[in-house]
């Protein structure tokens, strides 16, 4: 079992796994992108967007199960990577790595009167999720207009109201900078409370030429 602790979400954190029945950590050597591709992979979470090592989501506890993993990338789980063997190494765990997934594996404008506006959706797993209005804001539609290939961000209006409590809903807030090539990239922060009234509609200039 693998799984992300202390994150914004199921899709951040400090990498756990368990093995022989406890939670143990994974420590820092050697800790790449495509190591941290492995587990994003591995946890339906997009692809990975940053490996991160010295315990950025604080230390964990238990024992550090594996230590020098070496993926290629396209392994279906971390331990089928090489490593030095299960517990074969005691890692003090100020060397817990830590990952960062995109979260989601698409992002899509829909409804729109062309293909460059439209309310927001990102792919989460095999669903899309719609984005609230009050979780993006014009640095974060740059990005997305960017990445769409879509020219420049002209608005972002308050979309339709939630009529429809089936929707899933995208539950983090994206606080790009404005010069991320993908909103993948942008810092997010989980947003606790469930108040959505009106989903994002993004309008692009249309696309580049």
């Amino acid at each position: 079992e693998l799984r992300l602790s202390n994150g914004t979400g199921p899709c951040s954190g400090r990498v756990e796994v368990k093995h022989e029945e406890q939670w143990g950590t994974v420590c820092d050597g050697d800790w790449t992108i495509k190591d941290a591709e492995v587990v994003c992979k591995q946890l339906q979470c997009g692809s990975a967007v940053q490996a991160l090592n010295r315990a950025p989501f604080g230390e964990g506890s238990g024992p550090t199960w594996l230590y020098r993993v070496d993926c290629h990338g396209d392994e279906s789980a971390l331990w089928n990577c090489s490593h030095t063997g299960w517990g074969a190494f005691t890692c003090p765990h100020y060397f817990d790595t830590g990952v960062i997934c995109s979260g989601f594996s698409g992002l899509r404008l829909t409804g729109g009167d062309t293909a460059c506006s439209g309310h927001l959706k990102v792919k989460q797993e095999e669903t899309w999720a719609t984005v609230c209005f009050s979780h993006i804001d014009f640095k974060t539609a740059s990005v997305i207009c960017n990445e769409l290939e879509c020219g420049q961000a002209v608005d972002i209006l308050r979309g339709t109201r939630f009529g429809d409590r089936h929707e899933l809903i995208w539950q983090e807030e994206f606080h790009c900078v404005g010069n991320e090539t993908h909103l993948a990239h942008c810092p997010r922060m989980l947003h606790h409370s469930k108040t959505c009234s009106h989903n994002a509609t993004v309008v692009c200039s249309g696309k580049t030429l």
